[in-house]
């Protein structure tokens, strides 16, 4: 998700996935919390915070505020473009000038593009402990996919069977 000088930036609904892949591969260690990280890194790092937070503490009033003051610099732009309908709108979209060097306010201004959408609000964790990636669900999926579900009912059999 780097992008280029004078580059305009808009999210939508199919970034969700690309927010999502980038905080299940965060790589957080000791060793990364030691060393410089590279842009994409510190990238990843804090979608991935902000997803722990989503996850366990819901969408707060404290963290709506945190991401309202991280973003008041982002210039803007008017764009009008074409609805699904047909008709035209405006849409604002970041200068990613005002952004092109700080990982922290590039994530924080595309989850809250993607909060203001809806597009995080079905946000999960997989239950599996080995797994624990992120993932958007209906309200009573508990696992990121079918191979997650099916470990964990073995494992949960395996462990009756024990018993």
């Amino acid at each position: 998700m780097l992008y280029r000088k004078g580059q305009l930036i808009g999210w939508g609904d199919s970034d969700v996935k690309d927010l999502i892949d980038a905080a299940n591969a965060a790589v957080i260690n000791e060793e990364t919390k030691t060393r410089k990280l590279t842009y994409d890194e510190y990238f990843k790092i804090i979608i991935h915070d902000w997803f722990e937070i989503f996850v366990n503490e819901g969408i707060t009033e404290k963290a709506i505020k945190h991401l309202n003051q991280r973003i008041q610099h982002v210039r803007f732009h008017h764009v009008l473009k074409y609805s699904e309908n047909g008709l035209p709108y405006w849409r604002y979209i970041a200068d990613s000038n005002s952004m092109m060097s700080d990982p922290e306010l590039q994530s924080a201004y595309g989850i809250t593009h993607l909060l203001s959408t809806g597009a995080l609000k079905n946000l999960k964790r997989c239950g599996l402990d080995d797994c624990r990636k992120f993932f958007i669900g209906r309200s009573n999926v508990r696992w990121c996919s079918k191979s997650c579900g099916s470990l964990f009912r073995v494992r949960q059999k395996r462990k009756r069977d024990r018993d």
